[in-house]
């Protein structure tokens, strides 16, 4: 702004010393000032021009390079006039007279450009014409201005002398038509642009009329015009834009504008063809220009009007497709593209309506969640073109229920909903059979016969609930709970379901705060052994988590144990859990100076877990513990599951030097041939074949065969749950290995557990021979 700025000063200061001059200087001397004054403000121009395009951003200079370029030839058209006058070469057509009429058209060129980013081709296009009818407009008058007067110029002075005025004021119209196209923000430099033109074509129109009259061109005011024109033209082509005005009343006058400009170019040309047949005058040439503007006006009404019904029909063709587009999306936000059910939005507008009709009417609504079981499996097996014939073929056996007394809808991958109305619950019970007898007959689907069954919660309006929201939510609970259960795969909702969701989803938020603040702490537990006199000798003990809620309430494993395995918290319990036996285990070496072996319980879904191995070594290495004193007892579930990848990590295991229990032995699907094959290094033997003994022969019998059976393949045997004198003199009788259980020590702190191990070896010593 600081270059603009001085450029203009001293312009202006330039052109009022030369007006001033002017007054009082010799004939002579004056058009000395006259070209002087001239080409400063010619200069002047280019470089506002030249700054604007330099300070513009990159869309703005896609067209502020044309206001350069025009602004540029304008000035070489002065520079070369000034060199002509000094060298006495001037004649005319003067070579300057190449140069200076490009101004307007490359002003125009840039208003276009600047145009086409903000309308559409057509409209564009429309604009042009529109254009070009004001131009051949002020072609037409400025000829017939010029006609009477031009007997004795030739027809290149003639082209030469119009130029200048046509195509300076068409550039100062078509600035003036693009207002309400493009609504600026800036109106001030528009305004200056346009009136600059305007002066500047009129000016020229002035001078070459004194030309052709033969009037000596020394009007001071003319003279200064151009100069002023000049400055105009420069300040708004720097501060062209069109950035849209905010201003929403603004927006809305130029809209009402914008629709009245073809009619404002006809009432404009008509005009002017009057005024032309009125000065038309006695010149041969008069009639047939006047002819040719009215026949090139006309042509380019026409054609705009051409072009403008073929935007019209296109935008018509456009709104019939949109309109078709919009009902296809209409369609597949209603109905499953698939199996053409209604999808889940549609299926609760409906449900929704079902509910305010049953309560008006003081009758029940039911809706069946119906999950197909897996369904998964058909893709993962045949692929997804074989589980959508299956879906859409579980539909239409669905849809042949849902005609006679339900709606139907899918609302997810595998699962339907069902919407009955006035049903009792014998009846509910009846449809659920129908439907089952259906979905289990066989589907044959590419030479392949499948047979899934399914899952169904039912919730009831108004007894189960009184929207259509609760009323899905209970039904999904529902579900879950026939998922769940082995015996019966359809359930009516219950209020005591919820409220075992309920207790779950505290439950869950209360364990991840539990972690986050490491709100558990563990008991260890004694392992005894039996030496060759009888006496019994901890050998090992196994850590056990446990937890402290927020009201200082123990919360026993069995309680969250279960739900932090089904829902993955187990992962960072288990890693804690790992961390903290191992320091206290390394602190109990240091603090005694024993050894101890040390047993720590991995959950199946740990065990699954392939950075649990490089996590132990790390917690060995950092605590420096020997890893043949740590026992990983693992379930037989976890192991069994899926074998090969299991056999694969307890080999990777005793690689590491670590040993291996299998925890909850008997009571899974374990078998002597598979256990055989296990790298494994001690059973522990589940309570449950201990409680009965010594009265049960049969738990009796199965406890010696396990521990034998055990000693032959080299395997050592831990009996859990010893709690009575007898059960202890039973094992000591089969020759157990190891035993454990409240009668021999509870689960304890460290610090306790520690004290025990110093009196269990005293005592050793003590009955040593």
């Amino acid at each position: 702004m600081t270059v603009t700025y001085r450029a203009f000063s001293q312009a202006c200061i330039l052109i009022c010393l030369c007006l001033l001059v002017s007054c009082m200087a010799t004939p002579g001397f004056i058009q000395v000032i006259d070209n002087v004054r001239w080409f400063a403000a010619n200069a002047t121009c280019a470089l506002l021009a030249w700054l604007g395009y330099y300070f513009a951003s990159d869309t703005e200079r896609r067209w502020k390079q044309w206001f350069v370029l025009g602004t540029a030839c304008y000035l070489a058209g002065g520079i070369i006039w000034v060199w002509e006058v000094i060298t006495h070469q001037v004649s005319f057509p003067a070579k300057s007279d190449l140069f200076y009429p490009l101004l307007g058209p490359s002003l125009i060129i840039g208003f276009i450009v600047a145009l086409r980013t903000q309308l559409s081709r057509a409209k564009t296009l429309a604009f042009v014409i529109d254009a070009m009818a004001f131009s051949v407009a002020i072609l037409g008058y400025v000829l017939i201005s010029y006609l009477p007067h031009a007997q004795h110029i030739s027809l290149s002075e003639l082209v030469v002398l119009t130029a200048y005025p046509v195509s300076l004021l068409s550039a100062a119209l078509v600035s003036l038509l693009l207002i309400p196209y493009l609504r600026p923000a800036l109106m001030l430099p528009w305004i200056m642009l346009s009136v600059g033109l305007l002066l500047d074509g009129a000016c020229w129109m002035q001078w070459n009329l004194n030309q052709l009259n033969h009037i000596p061109q020394t009007n001071i005011w003319l003279n200064n015009a151009f100069s002023v024109s000049d400055i105009l033209i420069g300040i708004g082509l720097y501060g062209w834009s069109i950035r849209p005005s905010k201003n929403r009343k603004f927006h809305w006058q130029c809209k009402r504008v914008r629709g009245l400009i073809p009619l404002i170019a006809f009432i404009f040309s008509i005009f002017t063809l009057l005024i032309i047949w009125l000065q038309s005058g006695q010149h041969p040439y008069s009639y047939h220009v006047a002819t040719s503007a009215v026949m090139t006006i006309l042509i380019c009404s026409a054609f705009r009007q051409t072009v403008l019904l073929r935007e019209s029909e296109k935008l018509l063709s456009s709104e019939i497709r949109l309109e078709e587009r919009e009902q296809q999306y209409r369609q597949l936000a209603q109905f499953d593209p698939l199996t053409q059910l209604p999808n889940r939005l549609s299926v609760q507008t409906t449900l929704e309506h079902a509910v305010i009709s049953a309560a008006s009417d003081s009758s029940t609504v039911a809706l069946m969640m119906i999950d197909m079981k897996q369904f998964q499996t058909i893709n993962d097996s045949f692929g997804h073109a074989t589980g959508d014939q299956f879906l859409v073929e579980m539909a239409t056996r669905l849809q042949q229920i849902a005609q006679e007394c339900a709606h139907l809808g899918r609302i997810h991958s595998d699962q339907f909903t069902l919407i009955a109305a006035n049903k009792t619950d014998a009846e509910l019970e009846l449809l659920v059979h129908r439907i089952f007898e259906k979905l289990h007959d066989p589907v044959h689907v590419d030479e392949h016969e499948l047979i899934l069954d399914a899952c169904i919660g039912i919730s009831v309006f108004p007894r189960d609930a009184h929207t259509a929201s609760d009323l899905t939510r209970h039904a999904n609970t529902a579900l879950s709970h026939a998922k769940q259960n082995g015996h019966q795969p359809w359930m009516f909702y219950c209020k005591e379901q919820t409220k075992g969701a309920q207790r779950l989803y505290r439950l869950d938020i209360q364990l991840r705060k539990a972690i986050k603040k490491q709100a558990f702490f563990l008991q260890f537990q004694p392992i005894f052994s039996v030496d060759s006199n009888g006496h019994l000798n901890i050998h090992n003990i196994e850590a056990l988590v446990r937890w402290k809620n927020n009201k200082h309430e123990i919360i026993s494993p069995a309680d969250f144990i279960p739900y932090a395995e089904k829902s993955g918290l187990i992962l960072p319990i288990g890693e804690w859990v790992i961390a903290q036996s191992c320091q206290s285990l390394a602190q109990l070496i240091r603090y005694t100076g024993l050894t101890v072996g040390l047993s720590i319980n991995i959950s199946p879904r740990q065990f699954r877990d392939p950075k649990l191995l490089p996590f132990i070594a790390d917690q060995l290495n950092v605590n420096g513990i020997d890893p043949h004193t740590i026992t990983l007892e693992i379930t037989e579930s976890a192991v069994f599951e899926h074998e090969q990848q299991a056999l694969a990590t307890l080999h990777q295991m005793k690689a590491l030097g670590l040993n291996i229990a299998l925890d909850d032995f008997g009571v899974g699907n374990s078998s002597l041939f598979k256990l055989k094959q296990l790298p494994i290094d001690e059973l522990k033997i589940d309570r449950a074949f201990l409680i009965d003994v010594p009265e049960s022969l049969a738990d009796k019998e199965i406890l010696s065969t396990i521990i034998k059976t055990a000693n032959i393949l080299g395997i050592s045997v831990v009996v859990e749950g010893v709690e009575t004198a007898a059960q202890l003199a039973f094992l000591n009788g089969i020759g157990c290995d190891s035993m454990q259980g409240f009668l021999l020590g509870k689960p304890m702190s460290m610090e306790a557990i520690t004290q025990l191990l110093i009196e269990n070896r005293l005592t050793a010593k003590a009955l040593a021979p």
